[in-house]
């Protein structure tokens, strides 16, 4: 492993420690483009709508984290998304506009819009109303209430669909963009008061205008099917500038809020800036940077961000200096049965069933790889009913028992293990576990014996595992909660422990299924926890990446996170949250902490021995990209990675372009 470069020369450098790890790479989870960015600045909230029709709630407030998943449905398509305020509301095919209720990750409600599909929405600076554009060429306009949308009114129609709207300022104008034409509409006649025509590039081929928006002056800045990024006089309908910056159609822009940047990109997913010169209307290009391989879909103004998505998975984030990609797991994409060397894989479509591979060897050099005795091999694929996916999993430690979650009910099978390398079977587990309705997430205990159902209604529900199971005990949901639980770990058949998006840690008895303590909140959101395996000790890292350890039994910190916190407390440098906690099984006191392309290793006792805390004792490697799991098998260590050339065989070729010697 890499040591973290130190902030004193002269300190100590601390002993090597030696794993074997199994490095795991037939890991293939779905590719999913980022389609639709909304950034809501006052929470510092970003929605994510994937092509699967999943929407993410980011957190930027620290590093970025997910804080939530709403659950796609692939007949229900999502083409535009708006904030307002903490609500969020979504257009699509379907012809509607959907709000959600965030304490539960659920749609709320849905209200037609007039003719058909819906391309874009947009909401007014006053936060008053929002706009769809139509397929028929309609704008129809809602008046947002506190129960939800009333309908206003709908602008005249026009031939052709709306691909894309924005507001002007003073809320009376709204601005179209569609075939050939930008169009200046007045909301309170609903006429159309100007025309711009964009030009064609070729006589016969339309020019779709795919994204525009509005300034406080009134310029209106388009991108189109051309590569082309103009810049309008929205009062004289006449062009200011046209910049043919990109090879093919520009899909997406954003305007920095103090309206001197707009950004914009596409197919070509060069990502370019325009800045304003001084107080005049002339825009020239400043800086481009290439974040993404494939198309860019979506661009967002973040802070000091841009972020970006589109084909190629990632979410990009960057500024001037920095750019930072992420890659987002499924917290139960990869499922480690402990005590039997299983692997369970989330493919989401299926569940893939592995046995791991193993070696004689139990020494190497550093980075060598070890001859195996026995290869890896996929016992089993288990796939819902047709038309379903898996959204979380869970298998037992000993690999006995396997449970799923559709969108609709939790499957629970009995796995038996036949040995010699043949295929397990399935016994599915029935009438009880299709009658809970769907799951956020699955733990079983560490004795093999109970299963803990996490309901996206909040309800937690605790099972006796046997043929068939049988309900323990329901912890309710709070009524009228504002929140969801996002994340949960349990402690050898002790406790378990819950985090939720306002940053609330609570564990439960697993005797009395009473609420045993309360970690003090904090500002920022937990993104990985676990109990310590020989103490009752909850080690849990923040959004800010600050690491603490919680005394459960005693309902304080423990006295080694109170001299960490005196000497300034841990805090670890990454621009990637931090969302896996796995603890050395030889070592007590060395735990391993992860993102998607980072592994920390941290020993307590070395933190508490430097003058710097965090300088010498903790080490940092980067030799694994995507990490998507880190965990402890006896005494060996299970690393999960999808490589990047894993995720681009399953995009479709980017756009051409010649470059010099080819």
């Amino acid at each position: 492993m890499k040591r973290a470069a130190p902030t004193n020369d002269s300190e100590e450098v601390p002993s090597k420690l030696k794993y074997r790890v199994h490095r795991v790479r037939f890991f293939q989870p779905e590719t999913k483009a980022v389609n639709v960015l909304a950034y809501e600045k006052s929470t510092k909230k970003l929605a994510v709508v994937r092509s699967d029709f999943s929407i993410e709630i980011w957190n930027l407030k620290f590093t970025p984290c997910v804080e939530g998943v709403i659950l796609g449905d692939l007949n229900n398509s999502i083409e535009a998304a708006v904030w307002h305020g903490k609500r969020l509301f979504t257009a699509g095919l379907n012809g509607h506009i959907t709000e959600y209720n965030l304490a539960k990750l659920q749609p709320k409600y849905s209200v037609a819009v007039t003719s058909g599909p819906a391309w874009c929405l947009a909401e007014n600076h006053q936060q008053t109303h929002i706009a769809a554009g139509t397929e028929q060429g309609y704008v129809c306009i809602f008046e947002i209430a506190d129960d939800g949308l009333n309908f206003f009114k709908t602008l005249n129609k026009q031939e052709g669909r709306i691909l894309c709207l924005a507001w002007h300022k003073d809320g009376d104008i709204i601005v179209t963009g569609s075939s050939d034409l930008i169009r200046i509409w007045n909301v309170k006649s609903g006429h159309v008061i100007d025309r711009i025509s964009v030009g064609r590039m070729q006589k016969n081929r339309e020019t779709l205008v795919w994204c525009l928006t509005v300034t406080s002056d009134f310029t209106i800045i388009s991108g189109d099917s051309c590569g082309r990024t103009s810049f309008w006089d929205g009062a004289t309908a006449t062009l200011i500038s046209s910049s043919r910056v990109h090879n093919a159609d520009v899909l997406t822009l954003c305007l920095s809020e103090d309206e001197k940047s707009v950004y914009v990109a596409g197919v070509d997913p060069l990502v370019v800036e325009f800045t304003r010169i001084g107080q005049s209307q002339k825009w020239v290009k400043s800086l481009q940077r290439t974040n993404h391989t494939h198309d860019v879909r979506a661009l967002a103004c973040a802070k000091d961000w841009i972020v970006s998505g589109g084909m190629d998975t990632y979410l990009a984030i960057s500024s001037r200096t920095s750019l930072t990609k992420h890659l987002s797991f499924e917290r139960s994409a990869v499922q480690l049965a402990s005590a039997s060397g299983h692997l369970v894989l989330n493919g989401e479509s299926h569940l893939e069933l592995w046995q791991l591979g193993s070696s004689g060897s139990q020494e190497g050099a550093p980075g060598e790889a070890l001859p195996l005795s026995t290869r890896p091999a996929l016992l089993a694929h288990v796939r819902p009913r047709q038309g379903t996916r898996f959204h979380c999993a869970a298998v037992s430690p000993d690999c006995q028992w396997l449970a799923g979650s559709t969108a609709d009910r939790v499957l629970l099978y009995r796995v038996n293990l036949e040995g010699d390398g043949r295929a397990p079977s399935f016994e599915k587990v029935a009438p009880l576990m299709d009658e809970l309705g769907p799951a956020r997430f699955l733990l079983f205990t560490e004795d093999c014996r109970r299963l803990l159902v996490f309901s996206i209604h909040g309800a937690v529900q605790v099972f006796q595992l046997g043929m068939p199971p049988t309900l323990l005990h329901t912890i309710p949901a709070a009524p009228d909660a504002t929140t969801h639980v996002y994340m949960a770990c349990l402690c050898s058949g002790k406790f378990f422990a819950t985090a939720d998006n306002e940053s609330n840690v609570v564990v439960y008895s697993l005797q009395s299924y009473e609420v045993v303590c309360r970690l003090p909140q904090r500002s920022s959101l937990p993104t990985a926890m676990r109990f310590a395996p020989k103490s009752c000790d909850l080690v849990v890292v923040f959004s800010d990446n600050q690491v603490i350890e919680f005394d459960v039994e005693q309902g304080a910190y423990t006295n080694w996170c109170q001299q960490m916190h005196s000497a300034g407390s841990l805090t670890l440098k990454t621009r990637s949250p931090l969302t896996g906690l796995t603890f050395d099984p030889k070592n007590q006191g060395v735990f391993f902490l992860y993102n998607d392309h980072e592994l920390f290793l941290i020993d307590k006792k070395k933190v508490l021995t430097k003058a710097k805390v965090g300088s010498q004792s903790l080490r940092r490697s980067l030799e694994f990209k995507w990490l998507a799991m880190f965990d402890s098998l006896e005494d060996d260590m299970v690393a999960v990675e999808v490589p990047p050339s894993q995720l681009l065989k399953h995009l479709p070729p980017p756009l051409w372009q010649k470059k010099y010697g080819t």
